[in-house]
């Protein structure tokens, strides 16, 4: 079983051929088992090298914009929060007015979450001079 928990290549590809051809020959299931495994670990690679060069090209573009939209992203919640959290109420208080306690919504929390703990992850292993892939392809770092 690999990290995420769906399972390696090769047993996904053994429970395909198991499914299509129950009854034939071993040797036979394992030529078709290999193929497909060698077929999907091709389709994960090139999903990797997909997300890696978006992420590359993303990081090289002139617009600086483009750079600062994952903590634009943040920023705008943390406005949200502080929004809903702080001044409405007080403004409530102040106008002697009963704060009808709006609430954001759930996804928002996930999302912006979300979002906020991998962009702070990042960042903090790239200014820690981590020089992995896995940082390298999340900052679009030259290798």
């Amino acid at each position: 079983m690999d990290i995420t928990g769906i399972g390696s290549i090769a047993d996904i590809a053994g429970k395909i051929i198991d499914k299509i051809w129950p009854k034939a020959d071993p040797t036979e299931k394992l030529k078709a088992q290999f193929e497909l495994q060698k077929i999907l670990e091709e389709r994960e690679n090139a999903i990797i090298e997909a997300q890696k060069s978006i992420i590359v090209a993303e990081m090289q573009q002139a617009d600086p914009y483009t750079k600062r939209a994952r903590p634009t992203i943040v920023y705008a919640g943390l406005l949200a929060i502080f929004l809903v959290h702080v001044i409405l109420p007080y403004i409530s208080y102040f106008a002697r007015e009963t704060y009808p306690g709006i609430a954001l919504p759930t996804d928002f929390w996930y999302v912006w979450g979300g979002v906020s703990s991998i962009w702070f992850v990042g960042r903090t292993m790239e200014r820690r001079g981590n020089n992995n892939p896995i940082i390298k392809s999340i900052t679009g770092a030259p290798k």
